[in-house]
C-alpha cells in the first residue's frame, strides 16, 4: 500500500490505502486478508502445508482476532531480525 502498485490494488478492491491491512493476498479478482490470506498462502504451498485448510472450519470472527494478536506481538513471540527478508530471484515477481 506504500507504493503505486499497492495503492492501486487497494483502491481497485474498495479499500483505503491509508488504512493498511497487515497482510493482503490478491488472486486474480479475489482478495484475501488477515487469517484468510495466511491460510491461502499455506494452501498454495502444497502438501503438507495444505493441511492447514482444516482451520477454515474455525469462523473468521475467531481466526482474525488471533491473527491480529500474533501480528501485533510477533517480535515478542518470534524475535527481530537485523535485516528484512528478501525473496529469492525466482519469486520476486510474485511479491510486492
Amino acid at each position: 500500500m506504500q507504493g503505486d502498485v499497492g495503492q492501486a490494488l487497494y483502491r481497485k478492491h474498495g479499500m483505503d490505502p491509508n488504512d493498511p491491512v497487515s497482510l493482503l493476498v490478491v488472486e486474480g479478482d479475489r482478495i484475501r486478508r488477515d487469517s484468510d490470506a495466511v491460510l491461502g498462502i499455506y494452501e498454495r504451498l502444497g502438501f503438507p502445508w495444505k493441511l492447514v485448510r482444516v482451520l477454515r472450519i474455525v469462523p473468521v470472527s475467531l481466526r482474525d482476532p488471533v491473527y491480529r494478536f500474533v501480528a501485533r506481538n510477533r517480535y515478542r513471540m518470534f524475535g527481530r531480525r537485523e535485516s528484512c527478508w528478501v525473496a529469492p530471484d525466482g519469486y520476486r515477481d510474485r511479491i510486492l
